[in-house]
């Protein structure tokens, strides 16, 4: 009686020079219900690799040109959860030994058994899991993430594997990259969903007393389900210590039991670099370790450029008037912009260009303009946040030095004359600080 096919459609990238190989690994797999796309050399599997996305890649380890080796160490660099099975002579198995030992899942010697490959397969499929990258997609656990660049769907994978244990999880990266999005898809995915979503900005918590902070109130409201500190960076010292014990127990609300489900994960969002934070005293270090047990980098904007079209298209159907799109012109200048404000950025710039473009598809002179007034916004704030900072480093030093003008300006490097106009600029009386 014939097995029934297990592959379940599931995508394999085979590679080797060898047609009849090929021809041969091809029929066993597609037997077993895999979906197989075949390469005869490791450039064109590359290619092969960034467009249809496979769950696993079976590589000859001697080949013309890029040969297994080269071949993993691309794909190892742009992908590094996807598992490769190298196919190796018995004359290369030290070869292979080592290959496994930089992170090959694994190896089959030829002629190979046709049993031993479907079941080395089965294994790969069980460590990379599915994802759904397709441009705009509106159902699964990750529909909140529209994407379809490689580095996305490298995260994403990561991300699908995390959501199935309740270890905390670190997520980083620039402001408006999405990170609360990723938080939401990895719930959505765990044995979580349906529970709680809580989010709490950290910077809620300056001038709360310890006794009346909102952490306790996160706390009750999130149980069962997960708790996002956004910001965490701004998470007080004293508040550092309190949530320390809870996240190393791992069991938010009473002892730990063995065997006991926690109580609720933890999630945890910065934009800043912790490590810095860490030297300056502003962060604990232990907490930093057990809370980034497992830990994520949202890419910004300007690393997933390939994103973008996909990105506006789902911002048009979201809108109000979703008949409406931009012109491939205006789309091409989005792509080129640098986006410092990532996708929320991008959001607000094709919302104002739907909003008052008077012609059914949004011209790139418009996109530009709106362009340009963003970039000369983002010019203000930052002017601001350097008048800002110039005020407070000059009312600190001159607190410091008891109003000594001569003192000050010393300390800050500039002469008495350049200090002096600092100081009118901001309107500064340093006697008031004698």
């Amino acid at each position: 009686m014939t097995a029934a096919p297990t592959g379940n459609g599931a995508r394999i990238l085979v590679v080797d020079d060898d047609p009849g190989l090929l021809d041969l690994i091809e029929m066993r797999l597609a037997a077993s219900g895999y979906a197989v796309s075949r390469a005869a050399s490791g450039a064109e599997a590359l290619e092969l690799f960034r467009t249809e996305r496979p769950r696993a890649v079976i590589s000859d380890l001697r080949m013309d040109g890029m040969d297994g080796h080269a071949l993993f160490a691309h794909l190892h660099a742009e992908a590094p959860t996807v598992p490769v099975i190298i196919l190796t002579a018995h004359g290369t198995i030290p070869d292979a030994v080592a290959a496994t030992q930089r992170g090959v899942f694994g190896f089959l010697t030829k002629p190979f058994d046709g049993r031993e490959l479907l079941a080395k397969v089965a294994e790969a499929m069980a460590v990379s899991p599915q994802v759904d990258i397709s441009s705009g997609a509106e159902t699964g656990w990750r529909a909140g993430i529209v994407s379809s660049s490689l580095v996305m769907e490298e995260l994403l994978r990561q991300a699908r594997r995390a959501a199935d244990s309740d270890d905390p999880i670190l997520i980083s990266g620039p402001r408006g990259t999405g990170k609360e999005s990723l938080a939401r898809a990895i719930h959505t995915a765990s044995p979580r969903a349906g529970k709680p979503f809580v989010v709490i900005n950290c910077s809620e918590f300056a001038g709360h007393e310890p006794g009346s902070s909102p952490l306790a109130q996160a706390f009750a409201a999130a149980r069962g389900g997960v708790l996002l500190l956004d910001d965490i960076e701004e998470l007080p010292s004293v508040e550092q210590a309190r949530l320390l014990p809870l996240v190393r127990e791992h069991n938010l609300f009473s002892a730990p039991t063995r065997g006991a489900a926690p109580d609720m994960r933890i999630v945890a969002s910065t934009t800043q670099a912790l490590d810095q934070a860490i030297r300056d005293g502003r962060f604990r270090a232990d907490l930093f370790y057990a809370i980034g047990r497992l830990a994520f980098n949202m890419p910004s904007l300007a690393e997933r450029r390939e994103d973008i079209p996909a990105l506006v298209a789902a911002f048009v159907a979201q809108s109000h008037d979703a008949k409406r799109g931009l012109s491939p012109e205006a789309i091409a200048a989005l792509q080129e912009a640098a986006w410092p404000g990532n996708v929320r950025q991008l959001r607000s710039v094709v919302e104002q260009a739907l909003a008052l473009a008077v012609t059914p598809q949004v011209p790139v002179t418009l996109v530009r303009r709106l362009l340009k007034e963003e970039a000369e916004r983002e010019m203000e704030a930052l002017d601001e946040a350097r008048r800002a900072f110039e005020y407070d480093y000059l009312v600190q030093l001159l607190d410091t030095t008891g109003g000594n003008v001569t003192h000050a300006a010393r300390v800050a490097k500039r002469n008495r004359t350049e200090f002096y106009k600092l100081l009118a600029r901001h309107n500064i009386d340093p006697a008031s600080y004698k």
